[in-house]
This record gives C-alpha cells, structure tokens and sequence, in this order.
C-alpha cells in the first residue's frame, strides 16, 4: 500500500490527465483557450514520440507533487487536532505512557498516521520500552531526522522524472540530429537541394524541441518541488516544536547520566512495583474465577434443589388436595343426608302448624262470633241504660222512686255479671239533687 501511495496513484492520475489532454489538443477542444497557439502547442506536445513520453512523464511528476502539497497541507491541519493533554507542572508517572498511546490509537488512520501522531507515538512506545524518559531528548532528535529522511524519500518519483525529462530531451536531440543527418547526401544537395534543407531542418526542430520542452519541463518540476519541500520543512519544524511541548518534561526522571545508580535502583523498584501489580491483578483474576464458580455451583445447586423441592411440594399437595377432596364429599354428603332429614322433619312440623293453625282459626271465628254477639248485647245494654236514664227523669218527682231506681239498679248489676263487663258509665244521673243521694 506504502508503494502505491507514493508510485501507483501518481502514475494513475498522471496517465490519466495527459490522455485527457492529448484527446482535448487532437480533437480542438482547447482551440477555445489557445487561440493561434493551438499549431504551436502540436508541434512542442504532440510533435513527435519523445514529445509525447516527456508530456506523461510531466503529467505524472505534477500529479505527485499535487498530492505531496495536499498532503502536507492537510497535515497542517491536523496540528490542531493532535497533542497530549496538559499535565500542568506536576510529573507524571512513566506507567502513564500506555494510557497515552492508548488515546493515540484510538485516533482515525489520517490522524495516526501523520507525522505529530507517528512522533508521539513512537516517542511514547520509546518512553514504555525502556521505562524511562532519561533519554527522550535523544529519541526525540531522532525521530525529527527520521522525518526528514522519510521527507526526503518521498520526492524520489519526482526526482527520477526531473532527472529523466532531460535526459528524453537529449535523446530527442540525438534522434533529431541523426535524422537530419541520415536524410543529408551529397547527391540530395545537388540534385534536391531544397528538400534535403527541409529534411536537415526538420530533423534539427525535433531535437532542439524536444530538448526545449524537457528542461522547461524539468525546471518547472525542480520550482514546484522546492516550494513544496520549503513547506513540509515548516511542517516538520512545527511537530518538532509540538512533540517536544508535549513530551520534554511530562514523565518524572530520578537520577541521571551523572548518577546512573539511582535510575538503574528506581528502575529495579518500578519493575518491582509493576510485577507485583501483575501478581495482585492475576490473583485477583484467580479469586474472581473462583467466586464467579462458586456463585455457579451455589446457582446449579439451588435450581436442582428447587426442583426437588418444588417436586416434593407438588407430591405433597397433590396428596392433600386428594384427601381434602375425600373429605369434603363425605362432609357433603352428611350435610345432605342431615339436610335431608331436617327438611321432612321441618316438613312435618309445618304441617303440624297448619293444623294447629287451622284449629286455631276455628276458635278464633267462634270467639269472633262471640264477641259480636257480645257487642250487640252491649249496645243493647246502653239502648236500655239511655231508656232507663229517662225513665229516671221523668219519674224523679214520684214518691216511690227510690223503690224503682233500686230495682233497676239491681237489674242493670244482674245484665252486667252475666254479660262479664261492667259499662263504662253504670250510675244512674238524676236531675233532682234529693233523687241522687237517695239512689246512691
């Protein structure tokens, strides 16, 4: 992929712009654009072969260096984007350099593989390596160099074609001259003068042209490409700048080149430090094993004692409910039995009620009869006790009437007990004063 990036797609894309020119210059669809140029263009691009290999070969050589500056803009561009957060003034712990490279490659490819994101990185992967950051500087100037020397490899497609194009040229000058030269006789400038002048002539334009196009070419390529490299300078000087901002400083260092002892002790205690880490995370990986099994077991264990006992518990019930079932038929039917037996004794005693009830009525209609008789009697006594009442009146003045108000007292007494009552009123009311005293 590395070789198709930096050869295949320029070759691609400059094939394919140099066929669409040709196509646009053979067909006069730059006449337009050209105006009177257009026969010169011909003559200088499409004149002969060799005009024709150093066009592509341009082509090629401008579509890599395209892609070159669109590179190393867009890496600009991501300068802003890279960058290890600020720790402030305090130094952080070597063990840290993992958790940045982390976050290094979890960025997208296009920022990864840039050069800031490869300086980090590899810086970091160095600081992890030796688990010291006592020669970062060092490392640091390195990777810078390694940059530019990968800088420098990536123009070699365009420095081959600067370095081909004029060689085409001097190949078009040689063919050119010798085709003059091989049309050139002695007998052709006797005979056909002009046409041999012709012939030298042409030969000569093919190799002065092709010449003139392939430095013009190649000097174009050259300016190009400086321009460039002056711009990935400035982008390397800027991650330079960058990577050490974000690296010089960052990690803690304890002793030094003047007291190798106490770096080579630190080392020692934090691969001490770093193994026993190791040892507590396996060991806690072991117990977590064994926990996580012992749940499973226990787990294991309660559904197969669930099971059991949810079995039992149906055995049992399903026992019960059939016993429970027996018993409450032989209750129903005692109920029934005992049921049937109070309703023909109730039966019997409703009948005997009705009887009774029936014997009672009897009665009830002669007392009524009674009691009628009994009532017309005693609306006879008071007819008689107002007749008597009177009597009594109009016989109050006579000589003999406490003689007959005896009497008839005596007779209303003799109604009375025989009717069973006395009414409510049984005095005789006389009018003369000496009459009542003499009745009462």
């Amino acid at each position: 992929m590395a070789a198709l990036g930096s050869f295949g797609w320029p070759m691609v894309a400059g094939t394919i712009a140099c066929v669409a020119f040709f196509v646009l210059l053979e067909t006069g669809a730059l006449n337009p654009l050209t105006g009177s140029y257009g026969p010169l263009l011909k003559r200088y691009f499409a004149g002969h072969w060799v005009e024709y290999v150093e066009t592509w070969m341009f082509c090629v050589g401008l579509a890599a260096l395209a892609m070159k500056l669109f590179e190393v803009v867009g890496q600009f561009a991501t300068l802003e984007r890279l960058g290890l957060p600020t720790n402030g003034r305090t130094a952080i712990a070597i063990a840290d350099a993992s958790r940045h490279l982390d976050q290094l490659h979890d960025l997208p490819a296009r920022l990864a593989n840039s050069y800031l994101g490869r300086r980090l990185r590899d810086a970091l992967e160095s600081v992890e390596r030796n688990q010291s950051a006592e020669h970062l500087d060092e490392e640091l100037k390195y990777l810078a160099e390694l940059d530019a020397t990968r800088a420098h490899e990536s123009y070699a497609l365009v420095r081959i074609i600067i370095w081909a194009t004029p060689m085409l040229g001097f190949l078009g000058t040689v063919i050119g001259i010798t085709m003059a030269l091989g049309e050139l006789s002695p007998e052709s400038l006797v005979k056909t003068p002009e046409k041999a002048m012709e012939g030298l002539l042409g030969g000569l334009s093919v190799a002065f042209d092709t010449t003139a196009v392939a430095l013009s070419f190649a000097i174009t390529l050259m300016f190009i490409q400086f321009l460039i490299d002056r711009v990935e300078s400035q982008l390397l000087e800027s991650v330079e700048l960058r990577s050490r901002e974000d690296l010089i400083g960052r990690f803690e260092t304890l002793g030094g080149s003047g007291d190798p002892h106490v770096a080579s002790i630190e080392r020692m205690g934090r691969a001490v430090v770093q193994s026993t880490e190791r040892l507590v995370e396996r060991q806690t990986h072991l117990w977590q094993g064994t926990i996580d099994a012992a749940h499973e077991r226990w787990g294991r264990l309660m559904d197969d004692a669930g099971g059991e006992l949810r079995q039992a518990l149906a055995a049992a019930l399903g026992d019960s409910i059939r016993e429970h079932a027996q018993q409450l038929a032989a209750a129903h039917r005692t109920l029934s039995d005992e049921a049937a037996h109070s309703a023909n004794r109730l039966y019997e005693a409703l009948a005997q009620n009705a009887q009774l009830m029936q014997s009672q009525q009897s009665v009830l209609i002669q007392q009524g009869e009674i009691m009628a008789r009994a009532v017309e009697a005693t609306g006879d006594v008071l007819k008689l006790e107002q007749a008597l009442n009177e009597n009594l009146r109009t016989l109050a003045g006579a000589k003999n009437f406490e003689d007959t108000v005896m009497s008839l007292a005596a007779a209303i007494h003799l109604l009375n007990t025989r009717l069973g009552r006395t009414p409510p009123d049984s005095r005789v009311t006389l009018q003369d004063s000496s009459v009542q005293q003499r009745a009462a």
